[in-house]
């Protein structure tokens, strides 16, 4: 079966970041873009670009938590419209508790270029991993 270019350019985004890079991760964002980031969210919002991308999600992922990726399960085709299955996987920073969310991410692609992104998480999962339990004798003073 063949693949759209919608299909392609979300799947090399993915791939980008499997292997870090970033100029290639960022390359086939619209001058247009919407991208969300889901309420709850470490890093939540509505960006634009790279430099706000850059700021207000992966700067802020990369202060708070040692460990924090995404690991792809599933691509969808639906045209100019592509839906990634996946799960994050990460370590807080402060805590060290671990956290495993599964999430969906849908692309919209037009012109072979990503003009919107939006996140769907189980953000609950995440904000425990951050947060400090009281009852641990680790977090008494």
């Amino acid at each position: 079966m063949n693949q759209s270019n919608a299909y392609l350019v979300v799947k090399n985004l993915y791939d980008a970041y499997a292997r870090g890079d970033e100029e290639a991760f960022f390359r086939d964002l619209s001058p247009n873009l919407t991208w969300v980031e889901s309420v709850g969210f470490p890093a939540p919002g509505i960006f634009h670009n790279r430099a706000e991308i850059r700021a207000n999600v992966f700067d802020v992922l990369e202060r708070d938590f040692t460990v924090f990726r995404y690991s792809l399960d599933t691509l969808i085709d639906g045209g100019e419209f592509i839906v990634a299955f996946g799960t994050y996987r990460g370590t807080h920073r402060v805590t060290k508790n671990n956290f495993e969310s599964r999430a969906a991410h849908v692309w919209h692609v037009r012109e072979n270029l990503i003009d919107s992104f939006e996140q769907f998480a189980d953000t609950e999962v995440i904000q425990r991993a951050a947060a400090h339990d009281p009852g641990d004798p680790k977090e008494s003073s």
